[in-house]
This record gives C-alpha cells, structure tokens and sequence, in this order.
C-alpha cells in the first residue's frame, strides 16, 4: 500500500505531539511493509498514485487541500488532533459560524464543511471523540479510535525505584500546570525533577520563580533520548497533571518503563491507564500532591499497567489497528469502481 501523509500546519517546536504521532505511525507501517511519503507540497504530487491520503491537524485552509484532492482521489483519513478547551455546545456554535460563499470560516466550520469528502476520521480518544460527533457533527461511524503509541521500552524493567517524581513537557505552557505540580512537591516535600525546553530568558526566570531555590525540585534541561530513558527507567512516578491534554504521550512512554503515573482527570488520557493510574483534579494542589506522594510511598499498579500499555499501545498493534483501517478504504473503494 502507497500512503501519503500531509501535515497542514506549521510547525514551531520539534517535539511538537502531530508530528511525534505521525513519524511513529509512518515507522510502523514501514515495518509491515508499506510505503509512506511525508508529502512536500513544493512539489507535482501524483495524488491517483496514493492508495491512502492522511491528513494530520487540521486549520481553516485544509478543506482547500482537501476539496483538490477529493477530485482525484477520495480516500481521504483525517486525524484533526483536537484539544479542546471549550464545552461541546461552543464548539457546536464555532463548526455552524461561517459562509463557504463568502469565505467566512474557522477550523470548525472548516472540518465540519467538507466532512463529506472525508472516508475516515481517526481520533485518539473515546474523549476526542466525543467531540467530533457531537460538536463537529460528523457520523459517528467515520469517526474512530486508532491510539497513539509508546515510544520508548526497556527490556529489563527496573523494579527498584528511586522515591521520586518525574514530569517532562513545555514546561511553562499553562495548559501543562507544573506551577502547581511545584507547589504540589513544595507542599508534600517530595522530590521532582523537571525536564523540558525553556526558550528565552523570561522562561528561565518564570521557571526560578516558581522553584524558589527548593532544594527538592530540580530543573533538567532540556533531555535527550537517552537522558529521558534513564530517567523513566528510575523514577517511582511520573506525573501529567494537565488542565487539558489530548494523550500525554510522555505518560504513556514511562507506564511503558515501569514507572507509575499520576494523569489529569480531564480530557482524553486517563482512557489509556484502564484503572491503573491515579487520576487527579489538575486544579487541586492538594490532589496533586496527596496523589504522587501515595505512589512514592509504596501504592503501585506494576506490573500490571506494564502489561496492559505494551498489550494495547505497543507500535505493532496500534500499526494493526491502522492498517486495518486503511485497507476497508481501500476494498470499499474497489467494490465501488
């Protein structure tokens, strides 16, 4: 199978979630066999050669691109990475707003204006999904979960852990609430160590502020592949306790390592844990801290969540679920020649 993968954003950071998503899955489906090209729109694309077109993100100018390429090839996925802030009622009232004649629109009215000329929407989350159906009104049948999956595994799982908390992420993005995972370590005197990137000296300032030169909390730069996996492979905890999230990969990545997690109640993450995390009110500090201190304390789901993370969000089976996807397209497109 020949798969074009568009991504119809820019992109500003390279750790950015879309992009993560999209390589991981492209390495999958190599793995299987199949031939996946990261489309540069610099160039003449042969669009009837794809047996697949998939889309990733999604802004008020894609049912343009998608509008083109429907006239030549109409297996069209779309995977739209929606993160919303706003109630389902909002975004009802955002996907209605606009006029194709006069091009008045927004990403909403966008997606929801040219969900006809899509075959498959695949979304991360029973959450996203959630979203999707009822806020954008697309059919509930051409929208379905496909997750994400772990990045990283170690063959031997490290059982002695070190009696602290991890947390790695854009760390001064509001949404990702680590002025009160600090307040949290300050408050239950656990230690926690901070990894990510800082991009300018008011970043850097920001950060300090919140520390407040605790000896317990420690800030570690931004991490390699291998910095990250050594850390993983000994903190007792790592925490995610976003005021919105659409997955999380970092989170799921450490489950995958032995690490226990600590996961925001809201939004689409703790969908992944089964149970076997603690899911906390990102606005409560008490929570926070209550939470991770229980697991560095002695409370544990390993190795059972082990288990049920490589089970369900190991590459090979989400590049299954996937591929699975894509080839009922594909047949249904046949019986339809």
């Amino acid at each position: 199978m020949k798969i074009a993968f568009i991504i119809t954003s820019p992109i500003f950071v390279a750790s950015d979630g879309v992009v993560s998503q999209a390589l991981t899955w492209k390495t999958g489906l190599e793995n299987l066999g199949h031939e996946v090209i990261l489309i540069n729109m610099w160039e003449k694309n042969d669009w009837k050669g794809f047996d697949i077109i998939h889309l990733f993100h999604f802004n008020e100018y894609m049912k343009d691109t998608i509008n083109n390429i429907s006239k030549v090839n109409e297996n069209i996925v779309l995977s739209p990475i929606l993160d919303p802030t706003f109630s389902i009622e909002k975004l009802k009232l955002f996907a209605r707003w606009g006029s194709n004649r006069l091009r008045l629109t927004n990403k909403y009215h966008a997606l929801s204006s040219i969900h006809n000329k899509i075959k498959l929407v695949l979304i991360r989350s029973e959450f996203e999904k959630k979203y999707i159906v009822r806020g954008i009104g697309i059919a509930e049948d051409k929208c379905q979960v496909v997750p994400l999956a772990y990045k990283n595994s170690l063959l031997e799982i490290n059982r002695e852990r070190e009696p602290f908390c991890l947390h790695i992420s854009l760390l001064t993005d509001e949404r990702k609430n680590v002025k009160r995972l600090i307040d949290a370590a300050k408050k239950y005197n656990f230690k926690l160590i901070l990894g990510g990137k800082l991009r300018n000296k008011e970043e850097v300032d920001l950060l300090n502020s919140w520390m407040d030169n605790n000896t317990n909390i420690e800030y570690h730069g931004y991490l390699s592949n291998e910095e990250k996996i050594s850390l993983y492979s000994r903190a007792k905890v790592f925490a995610l306790p976003s005021t919105n999230e659409g997955v999380g990969i970092v989170a799921l990545d450490a489950a995958a390592m032995g690490c226990d997690v600590v996961v925001t109640n809201l939004g689409g993450p703790k969908e992944y844990y089964s149970d076997m995390a603690i899911a906390v009110d990102p606005y409560s500090v008490d929570d926070i801290g209550k939470s991770i201190k229980k697991i560095i304390d002695g409370e544990t789901f390993q190795p059972k969540l082990l288990e049920h993370i490589k089970n369900n969000y190991s590459l090979m089976s989400v590049s299954k679920k996937l591929l699975n996807k894509y080839t009922k397209i594909v047949n249904n497109s046949r019986l339809g020649e």
